[in-house]
């Protein structure tokens, strides 16, 4: 973890020691579109798209390129995978290298909207507001969330990642339970786990599965706070009551209910989401949308049962129906391009084309059958459709989230909660000494960031 911070700072410092372009705004970079717009009648360019695809996604990335090249004739693009095991972390290591020795960015794929945040305040992306004044278009109203510093758009939303409940169809009917709707709450979620907890030893199936991401340390507060780690202020949020409450809940599952493993023991094991859900070894896990793909992927992941989606659960029947924690992956073109429009200009196909469909599109106008068809093709066996449509296109979802809270540290601030979490249940502390743990650490990070 410290070599990720003293990465990212030393990544920072540098970009920072360079054209100071992240200042205010000059005629100069006003004109940017203007000046960009007229390169593109100097004849054919190449720009590079940088991702971490693997497999499947590869071709499809592929076919999207082919799609545009036919529309667009005279920019040709170039699929980069920077890594080829498919690890974003290594993407972002090599792509912040790249970034801070002047290499030429074009176009770059984001799995966080923090982590394009992070890059603009560093001045490695373009503001895209001038290109999309010139085409006329709104983002709050055609994307689902749109990245933005200083009230500057630095990205457009790729696909649209809506956190859900995955449950085995098996274990609910055997426990005689509905499917969940919207407005249930953390303590319905604790007595799900309970009723669908089963058996003993190695042939025992938990009721529910957390994983190891920060997202599962306190989802309370990736779904009802307007930032996870950070207040308007720029100070630590980790004070907050809802962290309190979803540390005891963690260990009250595990303890108490002994329906969830161990954290030792899936830190000690290196359990996944994936795996220990597909497997049957527990029976509902919460995540995000892309777990439709892990389902469809039989090979790797053999199973019969069919997979019935619930929304995400919420700290009180208080909270607004819809509430939820909905990210996505975004495409943002790079300060360094030389070819800034064509960039744009694909970015803007990428996020709005629809014959190409990888994942649920970022833009709210899609069309949900198309879509639910792409997605889930002929797996109807082991996705329930009815659920699945039901929980991803409800009009009433949306997000408290507020990028605007934003740094170019946020994404050190996360390895804090899940430190928090970990000495929480290892270590036997109590909610307040590990909030204040937190808040400390948090405070050190703030500090080295400011000088």
């Amino acid at each position: 973890m410290k070599m990720l911070v003293v990465s990212g700072l030393a990544v920072s410092m540098l970009a920072a020691c360079g054209k100071q372009e992240t200042s205010q705004s000059t005629p100069k970079e006003t004109n940017a579109a203007a000046t960009a717009a007229s390169a593109a009648s100097k004849g054919p360019v190449t720009i590079k798209y940088y991702n971490w695809a693997t497999g499947p996604s590869i071709d499809q990335i592929n076919q999207i390129i082919t799609n545009f090249e036919k529309k667009n004739p005279n920019i040709h693009v170039e699929n980069v995978q920077l890594v080829n095991n498919g690890n974003s972390v290594e993407f972002y290591k090599k792509l912040d290298l790249m970034a801070a020795s002047g290499e030429p960015i074009d176009v770059a794929d984001f799995s966080n909207v923090d982590f394009v945040t992070e890059r603009a305040a560093r001045g490695v992306l373009e503001p895209l507001d001038e290109y999309l004044k010139k085409d006329n278009i709104n983002v709050d109203e055609t994307y689902y969330m749109t990245p933005k510093l200083d009230a500057k758009v630095y990205g457009l939303e790729n696909s649209s990642q809506l956190w859900l409940v995955a449950i085995n169809k098996d274990a609910l009917d055997a426990a005689k339970l509905p499917v969940p709707t919207w407005g249930w709450t953390w303590d319905d979620f604790r007595e799900y786990a309970k009723k669908m907890t089963k058996g003993s030893g190695d042939s025992k199936q938990y009721g529910a599965f957390f994983f190891t991401w920060g997202e599962y340390a306190n989802m309370s507060a990736f779904m009802e706070l307007p930032h996870p780690y950070l207040k308007k202020d720029q100070t630590p949020v980790f004070g907050d009551e809802s962290f309190k409450n979803f540390f005891n809940l963690r260990r009250a599952m595990e303890k108490d209910d002994q329906s969830v493993k161990l954290y030792s023991d899936v830190i000690g094991g290196k359990l996944r989401y994936d795996s220990e859900f597909l497997s049957g070894k527990a029976a509902m896990i919460p995540t995000a949308n892309f777990v439709v793909n892990l389902i469809k992927d039989t090979a790797k992941f053999p199973h019969t049962f069919k997979t019935v989606f619930a929304p995400m659960p919420v700290s009180s029947k208080n909270v607004e129906v819809g509430t939820s924690n909905l990210g996505g992956s975004f495409v943002s073109v790079g300060k360094s391009s030389k070819y800034k429009q064509e960039s744009y200009e694909f970015v803007k196909y990428m996020t709005q084309q629809m014959d190409v469909i990888r994942d649920v599109p970022g833009v709210k106008n899609a069309d949900k059958d198309k879509v639910i068809k792409a997605v889930v093709g002929d797996k109807t066996d082991l996705i329930d459709v009815d659920s699945f449509s039901a929980t991803l296109f409800d009009k009433r979802i949306k997000t408290v989230y507020d990028p605007s809270f934003s740094t170019a540290y946020s994404s050190q601030l996360k390895p804090v909660l899940e430190s928090g979490l970990s000495k929480f249940l290892l270590d036997n502390l109590t909610p307040e000494d590990a909030q204040k743990q937190m808040i400390e650490e948090a405070n050190k990070i703030i500090q080295q960031n400011k000088k």
